[in-house]
């Protein structure tokens, strides 16, 4: 199925040549990640990934965040079976962006925090507007964020992932571009040419080659990323048992 032709609720999407460009579009919620979008990402992710006439993804956002991470709203009010088949879903997703064969470029054009900041992470490569912040919020809500040790502890020492994380502290692009979350601050005005522009480059790698490393990291890095799904499932039980 031509990936394009599809109608999603929570995101757009448009073609820009051979790469597929996809929007967040939950921008009055900051582009929070509702159960619905994780569905639809993962379509999306899936579907682009086997349409040959698709070469690359842009994730790009409308409004003035990128991505608020998962729905707070929504998961404060969960049973803990949803919870649990949440935590699935949530799983799925990341499952999901991590098989993506082809080159993943995050236009960040604002706040990028907790679930948000996964997505632009599990990125190949992402470009920040000036306004662009990131960060893991989720300990001042009295959730548990297992994944980000991990995930942080592919880019920096786990001494810089710890303060992060605990202090809940929102990263600027500078910040970021630094200590190498993001590879480049652009102007809000040119940050969509500029992925686009960065998608095309690598793009042009070979295919099967570009797949086939990008499969070689997922593998390296595979037993992180299940004991932090896992240890999310359990943690987020825990701490919301303690909450009352």
């Amino acid at each position: 199925m031509n990936c394009s032709s599809r109608q999603w609720s929570t995101i757009t999407q448009h073609r820009h040549g051979s790469v597929l460009v996809v929007h967040l579009n939950r921008p009055d919620q900051l582009n929070a990640i509702n159960r619905t979008m994780r569905e639809d990402l993962r379509q999306v992710f899936d579907q682009a990934g086997h349409d040959d006439e698709v070469s690359a993804l842009v994730l790009a956002a409308t409004g003035r965040a990128f991505c608020a991470g998962h729905d707070i709203k929504e998961l404060l009010t969960l049973s803990p079976a949803e919870a649990n088949a949440v935590m699935l879903e949530i799983g799925s997703l990341y499952r999901a962006i991590r098989a993506f064969p082809k080159p993943l470029v995050s236009a960040l054009n604002g706040l990028t925090l907790g679930g948000g900041a996964a997505l632009a992470l599990f990125s190949d490569s992402r470009l920040a507007s000036p306004e662009f912040e990131l960060g893991f919020p989720e300990i001042d809500r009295g959730l548990v964020s297992a994944l980000a040790p991990w995930l942080l502890g592919l880019f920096m020492p786990q001494a810089i992932a710890h303060q992060i994380v605990l202090s809940g502290a929102r990263l600027s692009a500078e910040h970021c571009g630094q200590i190498g979350l993001v590879d480049a601050t652009v102007s809000r005005d040119e940050l969509f040419s500029r992925s686009l522009s960065a998608a095309l480059m690598l793009a042009k790698k070979p295919q099967a080659a570009f797949s086939l490393m990008k499969s070689r990291f997922a593998t390296v890095t595979e037993a992180g990323f299940l004991e932090a799904l896992q240890a999310g499932a359990t943690m987020q039980e825990l701490a919301r048992a303690q909450r009352g």
